[in-house]
């Protein structure tokens, strides 16, 4: 009975192990598009658990000074799970093999191994073995950490950057139209490098804040600033050049509105349950006098638009609608206020 019970656990062993190895692979280095289901899982309890705090808060600067514990918990929390995995992986192991003859022992004897401090190393070869194997994984661990990190900081800085041009581009604050606004105030001509430029930048989003989900939380240095509102200029932007300007670079923008697109349905998908649709905002909606304004206003500026103003609308909400949910939903994820005139849903 007792060779069956440490046969057992000796397997057990090995599946929390190998459990652990397809996490910090899929993380580290296989480039799914779904990334891993157990970083996945851990992200989830983060946001969902910090957002129900969060909204709490009666001040959106009280909401944002919440959420900026989303990536840091997140990335403790995965380590320490991983942690946990190996530790009771190989102390199982160890104590399956019988390096050491209580559980206990066995399972201070792998955390002395894990963590690299050497204060209690098994007797027996076997447990040697299992001591050396059971170090490089807790190196491996500490190398995750040290080197992920960064790279997670360097997402969210080449994030802001972009955010941080566009709102200094608004001036007093952003509207729907800013970016094609500043463009044709400046007398720019480069429109395919415009759009180019922001569909990398959805891309890389898109790519990111799927795969670490808790990214999208983490709050602008500026804290009057979003990116969730950057991204719905852009689009709204790029909307409004496809229905309503004459223009050669149509094939830019679409790509770039395409981009845009997919990338914020795929983050809303992770954030959010999609089985029901989002609710809409409350407050003023988008109308066709703000389409007609921004359009004569676009006139005096020298655009070269289309006549049938009437079409050019509907066109726009046919645009509009493609992205319009996820943006809806993206603004309850991220607990951006329901008032913000960025995130307008279409009058009906």
């Amino acid at each position: 009975m007792d060779a069956l019970l440490r046969i057992g656990s000796a397997l057990m062993g090995l599946l929390l192990i190998l459990a652990f190895l397809q996490s910090a692979s899929r993380v580290a280095l296989v480039n799914r598009d779904r990334g891993d289901w157990l970083a996945r899982r851990i992200g989830w309890l983060v946001h969902t658990t910090l957002g129900g705090l969060a909204r709490t808060q009666p001040r959106y600067e009280n909401v944002k000074d919440a959420l900026d514990w989303v990536l840091p918990l997140y990335i403790l929390l995965v380590i320490a799970v991983w942690f946990g995995l190996v530790l009771a992986g190989f102390g199982l192991l160890i104590w399956s093999c019988q390096a050491e003859h209580s559980l206990l022992k066995a399972m201070i004897a792998s955390g002395s191994q894990l963590s690299t401090l050497g204060f209690l190393t098994p007797s027996d070869t076997a447990g040697r073995m299992l001591a050396i194997l059971e170090g490089a994984f807790g190196l491996g661990i500490i190398v995750f950490y040290f080197t992920f990190v960064p790279g997670y900081q360097t997402t969210i800085q080449t994030r802001q950057v972009k955010v941080a041009w566009l709102y200094a581009r608004g001036g007093h604050g952003l509207t729907n139209f800013t970016l094609l606004e500043w463009f044709l105030l400046t007398g720019g001509s480069d429109w395919n490098g415009l759009w180019e430029d922001w569909e990398s930048w959805f891309r890389n989003l898109g790519e990111t804040h799927r795969l670490v989900p808790p990214l999208a939380f983490v709050p602008t240095v500026q804290r009057n600033q979003t990116w969730l509102a950057a991204a719905a200029v852009v689009l709204d932007s790029a909307s409004f050049y496809l229905s309503a300007i004459e223009a050669q670079s149509a094939q830019a923008a679409a790509v770039c509105h395409r981009t845009g697109v997919d990338a914020l349905r795929l983050i809303a998908a992770e954030l959010a349950d999609q089985q029901s649709a989002p609710e809409a905002l409350d407050g003023r909606r988008l109308s066709r006098p703000d389409f007609f304004s921004a359009y004569d206003r676009f006139v005096g500026l020298g655009a070269k638009v289309r006549v049938e103003r009437e079409a050019c609308w509907l066109r726009f909400v046919e645009l509009r609608r493609e992205y319009e949910p996820s943006l809806q939903s993206l603004a309850k994820s991220l607990l951006v206020p329901e008032n913000d005139s960025l995130l307008l849903p279409l009058a009906a």
